[in-house]
C-alpha cells in the first residue's frame, strides 16, 4: 500500500461505456480528478475518450498524465464466455497482456473482478481466500487474476496491482427493476425469484469506493460488497416499502417454477471486506443505502 494520496495525477478507465465505468468516471470527476476513458466507438472519440479495442488488440499508449488505470472492460456475458472462443481470448489472454504492458510502463493498475470466482457456496469469502469457480466466466476471471499476479511478480510490481472483486451492481435501469417500477405504477403484480441470492450494491457506491481505493493506491486483493445476502423476493419487499407499493403486488416464485436456467445461482453472494475496510475505511453497503441510492438516481433521471 502507498500511504500518500495522489490527487495530482490523471486516471484512465478502460471500459468507460459500461455501467461500472460510467459510475466510476462520474465519481472521479466529482472528487476533483482528471479522468479519461477508453471506448471502441470511434464516433465518440475526443480529448478525454481514447480508442481501445481488445478484440483488435494493438499496442496502446495511455495519455501522458495518467498514472493509474482501472480495467473495467471484459467479456461478461455468461453464455458468450461459455461458447465464444473470442470471449476466452479477451478475458484470459488479451486483458492480462494489456495489464502486463501497463505495469511495465510503471503504471498502477486496478483490475475489476467478480465474486463468482469463489463459487458461491462459502459465506463471506475473504480477500485472499482460495477460488472455486464454477462457470466459464468465473474460471476466466480467476485465470486472468493469476496471470496478472504472475506478471506483477515477474516485474517486481506487486505494489502497483490491485484486484478488486465486486458483487452485483444496480442502477434504476438494471433488470428487472424497470419492469418492477412499471408494474407497481399500474397496480400490477411482480414475481421475483426466491431462489436467486445476491448482495446488491449501487453504482454510486461502487464509483465512490473505487475512487477511494485508487486514491490510496492500495495493492493486492480487495473486495466491494453489499452488506446483506438477500433473495430477490426480500429485495423486492424492501424496495416496495421504500416506494410505498403494496406488498400484495409481490408474488414470490422461483427460477425452477418458471423453468428458467440461471448460470450462476449462488447460495452466498456477499464478500468479506475486512482487509479492504481496514486499509481504506470503505464499509460494505447496507441494503437501506442501496435502495436510497437507487431512488435518488431514479428521481434525478
Amino acid at each position: 500500500m502507498v500511504d500518500n494520496i495522489k490527487n495530482d495525477c490523471a486516471y484512465l478507465v478502460v471500459g468507460g461505456d459500461s455501467l461500472v465505468g460510467e459510475g466510476l468516471l462520474y465519481a472521479l470527476e466529482e472528487r476533483g480528478h482528471r479522468a479519461y476513458s477508453t471506448t471502441r466507438r470511434i464516433d465518440t472519440l475526443n480529448s478525454r475518450r481514447v480508442k481501445l479495442d481488445f478484440e483488435r488488440f494493438e499496442e496502446f499508449i495511455p495519455p501522458s498524465d495518467v498514472d493509474l488505470i482501472f480495467v473495467v472492460a471484459a467479456a461478461t456475458n455468461y453464455e458468450r464466455c461459455e461458447k465464444d472462443p473470442l470471449a476466452h481470448k479477451i478475458n484470459v489472454e488479451l486483458i492480462p497482456r494489456f495489464v502486463e504492458a501497463q505495469l511495465q510502463h510503471g503504471l498502477f493498475v486496478v483490475f475489476i473482478s467478480t465474486n463468482s470466482v469463489f463459487g458461491g457456496e462459502r459465506p463471506w469469502p475473504a480477500e485472499d481466500d482460495p477460488h472455486s469457480p464454477g462457470i466459464p466466466y468465473a474460471l476466466q476471471k480467476s485465470e486472468a487474476e493469476a496471470a496478472m499476479r504472475a506478471s506483477a511478480v515477474k516485474l517486481g510490481a506487486e505494489n502497483r496491482l490491485a484486484i478488486v472483486r465486486l458483487t452485483k451492481i444496480l442502477d434504476p435501469n438494471t433488470s428487472p427493476l424497470p419492469n418492477w417500477f412499471s408494474a407497481w405504477s399500474k397496480g400490477e403484480v411482480i414475481e421475483p425469484f426466491e431462489d436467486l441470492i445476491f448482495a446488491p450494491m449501487s453504482v454510486q457506491y461502487v464509483g465512490r469506493a473505487l475512487s477511494i481505493l485508487g486514491e490510496k493506491r492500495i495493492s493486492g486483493n480487495l473486495h466491494l460488497s453489499g452488506a446483506d445476502n438477500v433473495s430477490y423476493v426480500k429485495f423486492a419487499q424492501s424496495l416496495s416499502n421504500a416506494v410505498s407499493a403494496s406488498s400484495a403486488l409481490i408474488a414470490p416464485t422461483s427460477s425452477i417454477q418458471k423453468g428458467i436456467n440461471i448460470a450462476f445461482k449462488p447460495t452466498y453472494s456477499g464478500l468479506g471486506m475486512a482487509r479492504t475496510t481496514n486499509l481504506s475505511g470503505v464499509l460494505p453497503q447496507t441494503l437501506e443505502s442501496v435502495i436510497s441510492d437507487l431512488l435518488a438516481a431514479r428521481q434525478f433521471k
